[in-house]
C-alpha cells in the first residue's frame, strides 16, 4: 500500500491517503507513457532549479504529480514561485517494504499521476524497462534524476 503527502503546504501536517488507479485520461503534451532520464553532475537542488520550469508545467494536469525519495527537503517557496501547484504534489518516500523503485512503478502503473519524477540512485536495465512498462500502462510521465555516478 502506498503511502501519499496529499498537500504539502508550509504549516500544515502531512496527511496520507492512497494512490487509487483510475482510467487513463488524455495527455495533451504527448509525454504519457514515457519515461526520461535526467542526469545530473551531483544531487544537490541547486542542479535542480533549472528543472522547475518542467516541474511548474507539469503540475498543470488535473491529475497528480508525484516526487518519489527527493534527496533533500524541497524548499517550498522557491516551488512556488516557480508556479509549482503543491496541491497537486504528491510526496513518497519509501519503507522497508517499498524502495523508491517500486513506489514508482505502483505511482506510474496506478494512473492516477499525470507525472511521476523518482530520484533511485542506480537503476539496472531491467528496472527502466520496467518503468517504462508500467508508464505505458497507467498513460503517465515517469522523469528519473540521477547522479552521474550512479548513471
Amino acid at each position: 500500500m502506498l503511502q501519499a503527502v496529499s498537500k504539502l503546504t508550509r504549516s500544515e501536517p502531512v496527511l496520507p491517503s492512497l494512490i487509487r488507479p483510475i482510467a487513463p485520461q488524455a495527455d495533451h503534451s504527448g509525454l504519457a507513457g514515457k519515461v526520461t532520464e535526467i542526469v545530473l553532475q551531483n544531487s544537490d537542488f541547486e542542479q535542480m532549479t533549472m528543472l522547475l520550469p518542467l516541474l511548474a508545467q507539469l503540475s498543470n494536469d488535473d491529475r497528480w504529480f508525484a516526487w518519489i525519495a527527493p534527496p533533500t527537503t524541497l524548499p517550498k517557496d522557491l516551488l512556488e514561485a516557480a508556479g509549482i501547484d503543491l496541491n497537486k504534489v504528491m510526496l513518497l518516500q519509501p519503507d522497508q517494504g517499498h524502495s523508491t523503485y517500486q513506489l514508482a512503478c505502483q505511482a506510474l502503473k496506478a494512473g492516477t499521476c499525470h507525472a511521476v519524477i523518482s530520484w533511485p540512485g542506480a537503476l539496472s536495465s531491467a528496472e527502466l524497462s520496467g518503468l517504462e512498462d508500467a508508464a505505458e500502462n497507467g498513460q503517465s510521465h515517469g522523469i528519473v534524476i540521477r547522479d552521474r555516478r550512479a548513471a
